[in-house]
Protein backbone atom coordinates (compact mmCIF):
# COMPACT_ATOMS: atom_id res chain seq x y z
CA UNK A 1 0.00 0.00 0.00
CA UNK A 2 3.21 2.13 0.68
CA UNK A 3 4.45 1.46 -2.69
CA UNK A 4 0.61 2.34 -4.05
CA UNK A 5 0.25 5.61 -2.59
CA UNK A 6 3.96 6.46 -3.32
CA UNK A 7 2.90 5.49 -6.54
CA UNK A 8 -0.33 7.99 -6.93
CA UNK A 9 1.26 10.63 -5.11
CA UNK A 10 4.13 10.83 -7.69
CA UNK A 11 1.65 10.74 -10.67
CA UNK A 12 -0.24 13.59 -9.11
CA UNK A 13 2.55 15.70 -8.67
CA UNK A 14 3.66 15.27 -11.92
CA UNK A 15 0.30 15.87 -13.75
CA UNK A 16 -0.75 18.92 -11.52
CA UNK A 17 2.25 21.29 -11.04
CA UNK A 18 0.85 22.76 -7.92
CA UNK A 19 4.25 22.13 -5.50
CA UNK A 20 7.19 24.56 -5.93
CA UNK A 21 9.67 23.41 -6.86
CA UNK A 22 13.69 25.33 -7.54
CA UNK A 23 16.29 23.95 -9.38
CA UNK A 24 19.79 23.82 -10.11
CA UNK A 25 20.43 22.25 -12.95
CA UNK A 26 18.65 21.85 -16.36
CA UNK A 27 18.79 19.85 -19.46
CA UNK A 28 17.69 19.78 -22.43
CA UNK A 29 17.44 18.56 -26.53
CA UNK A 30 15.86 19.82 -29.19
CA UNK A 31 15.45 18.41 -32.54
CA UNK A 32 14.91 21.08 -35.93
CA UNK A 33 13.48 19.45 -39.53
CA UNK A 34 14.49 21.88 -42.11
CA UNK A 35 12.41 21.87 -45.54
CA UNK A 36 14.38 20.48 -48.33
CA UNK A 37 17.19 19.41 -45.96
CA UNK A 38 18.75 17.59 -43.41
CA UNK A 39 17.29 17.49 -40.05
CA UNK A 40 19.72 18.66 -37.13
CA UNK A 41 19.69 17.40 -33.24
CA UNK A 42 20.93 19.62 -30.63
CA UNK A 43 21.63 19.51 -26.89
CA UNK A 44 22.42 21.94 -23.71
CA UNK A 45 22.71 21.98 -20.33
CA UNK A 46 23.36 24.50 -17.73
CA UNK A 47 23.96 24.43 -13.95
CA UNK A 48 23.29 27.60 -11.37
CA UNK A 49 25.77 28.04 -8.52
CA UNK A 50 22.99 28.52 -6.19
CA UNK A 51 19.33 26.93 -6.32
CA UNK A 52 16.90 29.36 -8.56
CA UNK A 53 14.22 30.28 -6.82
CA UNK A 54 11.05 29.78 -9.07
CA UNK A 55 8.13 31.27 -7.05
CA UNK A 56 6.11 34.15 -8.39
CA UNK A 57 8.13 33.75 -11.40
CA UNK A 58 7.11 32.42 -15.19
CA UNK A 59 9.07 29.17 -14.89
CA UNK A 60 10.81 29.29 -17.90
CA UNK A 61 12.14 33.16 -17.32
CA UNK A 62 12.95 32.10 -13.43
CA UNK A 63 17.30 31.96 -13.59
CA UNK A 64 17.08 35.34 -15.75
CA UNK A 65 14.56 37.13 -12.91
CA UNK A 66 16.80 35.93 -10.41
CA UNK A 67 19.95 36.87 -12.06
CA UNK A 68 21.25 33.67 -11.33
CA UNK A 69 24.92 32.82 -12.01
CA UNK A 70 26.06 29.92 -14.33
CA UNK A 71 28.01 27.95 -16.23
CA UNK A 72 26.73 26.01 -19.82
CA UNK A 73 27.35 23.76 -22.65
CA UNK A 74 25.35 24.00 -25.78
CA UNK A 75 25.83 21.33 -29.48
CA UNK A 76 24.15 22.62 -32.24
CA UNK A 77 23.59 21.06 -35.30
CA UNK A 78 24.35 17.68 -34.80
CA UNK A 79 27.15 19.03 -32.72
CA UNK A 80 29.31 20.55 -35.48
CA UNK A 81 28.20 23.82 -33.50
CA UNK A 82 29.91 23.64 -29.98
CA UNK A 83 29.52 26.48 -27.27
CA UNK A 84 30.61 26.07 -23.54
CA UNK A 85 30.29 29.39 -21.36
CA UNK A 86 29.39 31.31 -18.37
CA UNK A 87 27.33 34.00 -17.01
CA UNK A 88 28.18 35.99 -13.52
CA UNK A 89 25.65 38.72 -12.66
CA UNK A 90 28.16 40.43 -9.81
CA UNK A 91 26.31 40.30 -6.54
CA UNK A 92 25.14 43.46 -4.98
CA UNK A 93 25.93 45.29 -8.16
CA UNK A 94 23.58 45.94 -11.51
CA UNK A 95 26.71 44.46 -13.73
CA UNK A 96 26.23 41.17 -15.57
CA UNK A 97 29.40 39.30 -17.77
CA UNK A 98 29.02 36.31 -20.03
CA UNK A 99 32.30 34.50 -21.20
CA UNK A 100 31.69 32.04 -23.76
CA UNK A 101 33.73 30.04 -26.60
CA UNK A 102 32.16 28.57 -30.46
CA UNK A 103 33.56 25.86 -32.18
CA UNK A 104 31.98 25.90 -35.81
CA UNK A 105 32.86 22.58 -37.85
CA UNK A 106 29.58 23.14 -39.81
CA UNK A 107 32.35 24.41 -42.73
CA UNK A 108 34.88 23.06 -44.20
CA UNK A 109 37.18 24.96 -42.30
CA UNK A 110 36.02 24.59 -38.52
CA UNK A 111 36.47 27.83 -36.50
CA UNK A 112 36.78 29.21 -33.07
CA UNK A 113 35.75 32.29 -31.57
CA UNK A 114 35.59 33.50 -27.71
CA UNK A 115 32.90 36.26 -26.95
CA UNK A 116 32.39 37.99 -24.36
CA UNK A 117 29.31 40.05 -23.51
CA UNK A 118 29.27 42.93 -20.95
CA UNK A 119 25.68 43.94 -19.40
CA UNK A 120 23.44 46.62 -16.59
CA UNK A 121 20.23 45.24 -14.92
CA UNK A 122 19.09 48.84 -13.83
CA UNK A 123 15.55 47.66 -13.13
CA UNK A 124 14.04 44.62 -11.77
CA UNK A 125 13.37 42.12 -15.35
CA UNK A 126 15.78 44.04 -17.63
CA UNK A 127 18.86 43.71 -19.08
CA UNK A 128 21.31 45.53 -21.57
CA UNK A 129 24.58 44.02 -23.28
CA UNK A 130 27.02 44.80 -25.85
CA UNK A 131 29.03 41.69 -26.98
CA UNK A 132 32.95 41.52 -28.33
CA UNK A 133 35.02 38.60 -29.78
CA UNK A 134 38.06 37.81 -30.43
CA UNK A 135 37.92 39.32 -34.12
CA UNK A 136 37.14 42.74 -32.74
CA UNK A 137 34.42 44.61 -32.15
CA UNK A 138 31.24 45.81 -34.07
CA UNK A 139 28.82 47.96 -32.48
CA UNK A 140 25.98 45.71 -31.47
CA UNK A 141 23.10 46.34 -28.14
CA UNK A 142 21.01 43.67 -26.84
CA UNK A 143 17.85 44.15 -24.22
CA UNK A 144 15.69 42.04 -22.45
CA UNK A 145 12.68 43.02 -20.23
CA UNK A 146 10.40 40.43 -18.09
CA UNK A 147 7.40 42.05 -16.21
CA UNK A 148 4.41 40.87 -14.77
CA UNK A 149 0.29 42.27 -16.22
CA UNK A 150 -1.09 41.10 -13.55
CA UNK A 151 -3.74 38.54 -13.06
CA UNK A 152 -1.06 35.77 -13.56
CA UNK A 153 0.59 37.07 -16.49
CA UNK A 154 3.87 37.87 -18.00
CA UNK A 155 5.38 39.43 -20.76
CA UNK A 156 8.74 38.90 -22.28
CA UNK A 157 10.19 41.57 -25.02
CA UNK A 158 13.72 40.87 -26.42
CA UNK A 159 15.53 43.03 -29.18
CA UNK A 160 19.17 42.88 -30.74
CA UNK A 161 21.05 45.53 -33.16
CA UNK A 162 24.27 45.23 -34.82
CA UNK A 163 26.38 46.64 -37.20
CA UNK A 164 28.03 44.37 -39.33
CA UNK A 165 31.19 44.19 -41.87
CA UNK A 166 28.39 43.41 -44.46
CA UNK A 167 24.83 44.39 -43.35
CA UNK A 168 23.08 45.05 -39.94
CA UNK A 169 21.29 42.48 -37.83
CA UNK A 170 18.27 43.19 -36.01
CA UNK A 171 15.63 41.13 -33.97
CA UNK A 172 12.36 41.37 -32.01
CA UNK A 173 11.00 39.34 -30.26
CA UNK A 174 8.18 38.87 -27.49
CA UNK A 175 6.14 36.24 -25.65
CA UNK A 176 3.05 36.39 -23.59
CA UNK A 177 2.75 34.19 -20.60
CA UNK A 178 -0.73 32.90 -20.33
CA UNK A 179 0.66 31.57 -16.62
CA UNK A 180 3.61 30.69 -14.67
CA UNK A 181 3.75 27.26 -17.31
CA UNK A 182 2.58 28.54 -20.75
CA UNK A 183 3.69 31.05 -23.34
CA UNK A 184 3.31 31.84 -26.87
CA UNK A 185 5.67 34.26 -28.87
CA UNK A 186 6.60 35.26 -32.40
CA UNK A 187 10.20 36.72 -33.29
CA UNK A 188 11.28 38.64 -36.84
CA UNK A 189 14.88 39.26 -37.43
CA UNK A 190 16.70 40.98 -40.46
CA UNK A 191 19.75 38.39 -41.28
CA UNK A 192 21.95 40.38 -44.25
CA UNK A 193 18.51 41.65 -46.03
CA UNK A 194 16.91 38.00 -45.45
CA UNK A 195 13.44 37.78 -43.29
CA UNK A 196 12.89 35.25 -40.65
CA UNK A 197 9.79 34.86 -39.07
CA UNK A 198 9.26 32.74 -35.96
CA UNK A 199 6.30 31.45 -34.20
CA UNK A 200 7.11 29.70 -30.66
CA UNK A 201 5.59 28.19 -27.80
CA UNK A 202 6.62 26.68 -24.35
CA UNK A 203 4.80 24.71 -21.98
CA UNK A 204 5.80 23.46 -18.16
CA UNK A 205 3.91 20.10 -17.29
CA UNK A 206 5.29 20.37 -13.58
CA UNK A 207 8.03 22.74 -12.35
CA UNK A 208 10.58 19.91 -13.66
CA UNK A 209 9.95 19.32 -17.15
CA UNK A 210 9.07 21.01 -19.96
CA UNK A 211 8.23 20.96 -24.25
CA UNK A 212 8.37 23.41 -26.89
CA UNK A 213 7.77 24.13 -30.21
CA UNK A 214 8.70 26.38 -33.23
CA UNK A 215 8.15 26.97 -36.58
CA UNK A 216 10.28 29.12 -38.82
CA UNK A 217 9.82 30.66 -42.00
CA UNK A 218 12.53 32.04 -44.12
CA UNK A 219 13.79 33.01 -47.40
CA UNK A 220 15.40 29.67 -48.15
CA UNK A 221 12.47 27.38 -46.95
CA UNK A 222 10.79 26.58 -43.02
CA UNK A 223 11.96 25.30 -40.40
CA UNK A 224 10.01 22.96 -37.53
CA UNK A 225 11.53 22.45 -33.70
CA UNK A 226 10.80 20.48 -31.15
CA UNK A 227 11.92 19.95 -28.01
CA UNK A 228 11.92 19.15 -24.52
CA UNK A 229 14.09 19.79 -21.02
CA UNK A 230 14.41 18.59 -17.36
CA UNK A 231 15.16 20.50 -14.18
CA UNK A 232 16.50 19.17 -11.13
Amino acid sequence: MKFKSLALATAFAFSSGFAVADYQSEIGADYTDVEDGDGAFGMYGELHFSPVQTRNHPLAEAAFLERSSNVFARGGNDFDLLTVGGELYVPDTMFYVKAEVVRDDRFADSDTTAYATLGLTPIDGLRVTTTFSDDGYDANLSAKYVTSLGGGNFVNFQGEYADGDFDDYLSLGADFYFDRTFSVGAAYADDMGNDVFTLRTEKFFNEEVSGNLAFTDTDFGNAFTIGAAIRF
